[in-house]
């Protein structure tokens, strides 16, 4: 198992970030306030959201050595929008 680089995206409102909660876990996202780890697929991610700068931060703390890190960086930021 390994790690991905951390993915940070700015300008997400708490609006914004409330409607990706709801999305994720839809999905099957353990995803819950505004920061934690949560498992997927066999994969592990930690998630930070800074209300104030509107900026959040996710990463991929655990994945399988044949995913590649920009695969699960495309799918995060096609999930962000």
């Amino acid at each position: 198992m390994s790690n991905c680089p951390a993915i940070t995206m700015q300008d997400i409102s708490a609006e914004r970030y409330a409607q990706l909660l709801v999305t994720a876990q839809a999905q099957g996202l353990g995803l819950a306030g505004e920061s934690g780890s949560t498992q997927f697929q066999g994969m592990g991610f930690s998630w930070s959201y800074d209300r104030a700068a509107e900026v959040l931060t996710i990463q991929c703390t655990e994945k399988p050595m044949f995913v590649p890190c920009s695969m699960i960086e495309a799918r995060i930021r096609g999930l962000v929008g």
